[in-house]
């Protein structure tokens, strides 16, 4: 069970709130969130289940999606919400709860709260596959039919003046809907089989998380101008800094450039993942990072 603190000193209420938290998967082996996400994370948060500790001021961001969820709950009057569906593949059983379903319109909606950035690429892979999953749920459990996926984007860090001076860049609502690519059911059925087998293998041995289960950004460089206080540019690829800067000297032959690298961040790992501290692939890339050059 994950040890919680409150090392801020947050109100009693707010501590409560989290700790309360009645959420459960129910009588199943794995959740179909739990599915999706990394299966060494999985295991290692299992593995370590008593040693694991998050701090209650971690869990906001989950609290008020939380709040969210149950305000838009007790306003629908033209949905189903809130169910809870389960199947069994391969010896597993997986359960899920979706959040919306309009039987009329056949449409499955997702509620999430995110920043801007998240969808900077659209709506994740992982979003994708969730309500994937859901459908055929609500296809084999309710007998139900889904023909539109959609996902509700409330953005936590929107602002009016952003969207005023990038409209095309910035998104124009706190809210937005996008629709979601529906998939056959036989590739629903084989992505389940491979993240089960993923999962299942996990607990003999532990794969390493991907780039996008690491939510990794690769290294940057940066190319300075010394006595500026920012970056002239910001290079995903050395070679296109270093030839900049050449471009640069030959221009501005008195001036001293220099190129800086901005180190790979694992940003799951380093602020998202309470397993990080057991595991041993964020300690390698952790000290490999540090051998960046600057």
């Amino acid at each position: 069970m994950t040890i919680l603190t409150n090392k801020l000193g947050l109100p009693r209420s707010i501590e409560n709130a989290v700790r309360r938290d009645p959420y459960s998967f129910g009588n199943a082996n794995i959740s179909v969130t739990g599915l999706i996400d990394s299966a060494r994370k999985r295991a290692l948060e299992i593995k370590h289940k008593d040693e694991i500790t998050e701090d209650v001021a971690d869990r906001i961001w989950s609290l008020m999606g939380q709040v969210l969820h149950g305000v838009l709950e007790r306003a629908d009057d033209e949905a189903v919400t809130e169910k809870r569906l389960f199947i069994e593949r391969h010896g597993w059983i997986i359960s899920g709860a979706f959040d919306r379903l309009l039987l009329e319109g056949q449409a499955l909606q997702d509620y999430k709260s995110t920043s801007t950035y998240a969808l900077k690429d659209g709506p994740k892979p992982g979003w994708v596959a969730q309500l994937n999953i859901y459908a055929l749920m609500i296809r084999e459990d309710m007998d139900a039919t889904v023909n539109r996926l959609q996902v509700v984007v409330v953005f936590r860090d929107w602002q009016k003046s952003k969207a005023k001076h990038a409209p095309d860049l910035y998104p124009q609502s706190p809210v937005g809907v996008f629709d979601i690519p529906m998939w056959t059911a036989e590739q629903t059925e084989a992505y389940i089989t491979e993240r089960l087998m993923a999962h299942g293998h996990a607990q003999h041995q532990l794969p390493e998380c991907t780039a996008e289960e690491r939510w990794a950004r690769p290294p940057v460089y940066a190319l300075w101008k010394d006595g500026n206080v920012k970056a002239t540019k910001l290079f995903n690829d050395l070679s296109d800094a270093e030839r900049a800067m050449m471009e640069a000297k030959v221009k501005n032959g008195k001036a001293e450039y220099r190129i800086e690298t901005i180190a790979e961040q694992n940003v799951r790992c380093e602020d998202f993942c309470p397993a990080a501290p057991h595991c041993e692939q964020w300690r390698k890339l952790s000290t490999n990072s540090l051998g960046l050059r600057k």
